[in-house]
């Protein structure tokens, strides 16, 4: 099959599954994590002892959602970026449900050949149902 072949069949899947649910993932908000969390980025602010810092969700839950179905197109992965709207504070103990899907799938030509895009829309709820925080993000498979 060509790569333009490959491209629209890899879209055409990705796209059936625009705004479909992935499974949720859960989990705890530990100090131990959030502790090396931080040290990683380097932030010695000592409310990261109490709350995790607003990044730090997408250690809990990478946005992988449908990545395995993009893998058969192209050689790797670009961060596209990402823009949160963060709601409420993770607080250390909180338990973290996120869930996630598939808003916008499209193909551009760049000078290095064609590129997929996948965008995605993460949304964070804590232990008691409230929304923390909305992700939107953007992958990009070359």
């Amino acid at each position: 099959m060509s790569a333009t072949g490959t491209i629209t069949d890899v879209i055409a899947l990705l796209k059936s599954r625009i705004g479909v649910d992935g499974e949720p993932v859960t989990a705890t908000i530990e100090a131990g994590h959030v502790k090396r969390f931080v040290e990683a980025i380097g932030d010695p602010n000592p409310r990261w002892t109490k709350e995790a810092p607003p990044t730090f969700l997408v250690a809990i839950a990478p946005v992988s959602l449908h990545m395995a179905d993009a893998e058969v197109y192209g050689t790797g992965w670009l961060n596209g970026g990402n823009r949160f709207e963060y709601l409420a504070p993770v607080l250390i103990g909180d338990v973290i449900t996120a869930r996630g899907h598939v808003a916008d799938v499209y193909d551009k030509r760049g000078s290095s050949g064609a590129m997929l895009f996948i965008v995605f829309e993460t949304e964070y709820t804590n232990q008691r149902g409230e929304p923390v925080a909305r992700l939107r993000g953007t992958l990009i498979r070359r």
